[in-house]
């Protein structure tokens, strides 16, 4: 396997896992590509996916190809400009697993849902790649998933010392994803939200 053939190939690719490889030639040389690694070549972004060192690479599309999922959380607040901060990491939600991924283009941090609740989530067109689309939560959606996994947001106190920006939420959508939700405890939670955004919207 020529370097000239692999990067031809995968010239259009944000990331290329093992699996692409052996799509394109049916096996891995690792040696080859530990040899390719060493001489700044390709970047490895996760054990088992790279980068074309030489290519532009669009971390948001990277959030979800390093493991399945949709931006969210905090990063997706931010994004929609519901919370004042700059959230300098990529927060996903996974149907795959919980996981942190650190490399040279950024914090990677993944929490796992249960699979119905994997959904609310747009397409956006990556800005870098052509062709290539971005999952990330809506807006309601990202809310929903701060208060289904931050178990220490519990009161209207707690909500408050988030300084959310709620002119653009809508309480209906939110209701529908609470609505998934069967643990007690987090649907209690998650509720109190509601009735927190309902009375201030």
């Amino acid at each position: 396997m020529r370097f000239l053939d692999f990067q031809q190939k995968f010239a259009d690719f944000n990331t290329i896992t093992s699996q692409d490889m052996r799509n394109a030639f049916g096996s891995i040389n690792q040696s080859q590509l530990l040899i390719w690694k060493k001489r700044g070549l390709i970047s490895s972004v996760k054990k088992g996916i790279y980068i074309l060192s030489d290519t532009k690479v669009d971390p948001l599309l990277m959030a979800n190809e390093l493991n399945n999922s949709y931006l969210s959380l905090e990063f997706a607040l931010s994004f929609h400009q519901i919370i004042p901060e700059i959230t300098p990491s990529f927060t996903s939600v996974s149907n795959n697993r919980s996981e942190e991924i650190v490399n040279d283009l950024g914090n990677f941090y993944y929490h796992k849902i249960a699979p119905k609740l994997f959904c609310g989530f747009i397409l956006l067109e990556s800005r870098i790649q052509d062709n290539r689309y971005v999952r990330v939560a809506e807006k309601e959606k990202a809310l929903f998933d701060l208060i289904y996994f931050r178990k220490d947001l519990r009161n209207t106190q707690d909500f408050e010392s988030l300084r959310l920006n709620m002119e653009k939420i809508n309480p209906n959508k939110l209701k529908k994803f609470i609505a998934l939700v069967e643990a007690p405890q987090t649907k209690k939670r998650l509720n109190n939200f509601l009735n927190y955004l309902n009375a201030i919207v």
